[in-house]
């Protein structure tokens, strides 16, 4: 995620480039669209704050030995990172997700829920530029995008679940019906 600093700094120098009440309005309208996602990117890399990290994993019950290797602990002081594009393409291509992938994905979703929310409360509250503002903006459609990609992941996942268990249903049915032949046939 963008650095956005809490000091207006480079708003109080150029009065002129700071994002105005209506913009910002604007923005957080857009990021409230439907297809905000369209045509935007998942990021390669998203910075999670530790705290928010440490409070998912204890309300998941895991370790660090739990979370996936595209997330890396204590990157920065204050931060986790997680290369975003590469985990969800791997989950993409996977053939299966097994369970625990599928916890993994749970969590992924509520840590990336919680950093839009702040990313989408920065936009709303901090003075900034309008560059920093239209860089946090499009950060965050790649976490929206990137939120809609696994939840997707996880309702592939429940449908393949449902066409098996439909599929168990029809050979069960078929032979059910074979064997009802072959004692009309004995009889």
């Amino acid at each position: 995620m963008p650095e956005i600093n809490d000091k207006p700094s480079q708003c109080v120098s150029v009065i002129g480039n700071c994002l105005s009440d209506e913009e910002r309005a604007k923005l957080i309208a857009n990021l409230h669209r439907v297809l905000v996602w369209v045509g935007v990117k998942v990021p390669e890399e998203c910075r999670i704050d530790q705290k928010t990290l440490d409070e998912e994993m204890e309300r998941h019950h895991q370790t660090e030995r739990d979370l996936p290797p595209e997330i890396h602990m204590h990157k920065t002081e204050n931060e986790a990172e997680v290369d975003l594009n590469h985990i969800i393409w791997r989950l993409i291509n996977e053939s299966e997700i097994t369970e625990e992938e599928r916890l993994q994905i749970e969590e992924l979703i509520d840590l990336l829920q919680k950093e839009e929310k702040l990313d989408e409360d920065k936009l709303r509250e901090q003075k900034m530029t309008r560059e920093q503002a239209k860089k946090l903006f499009n950060e965050t459609a790649g976490v929206i995008r990137a939120l809609l990609d696994l939840k997707d992941l996880l309702k592939k996942k429940e449908r393949s679940d449902e066409v098996h268990e439909q599929i168990r249903h029809k050979v069960f049915d078929a032979k059910r019906w074979n064997d009802f032949m072959e004692k009309v046939k004995n009889e």
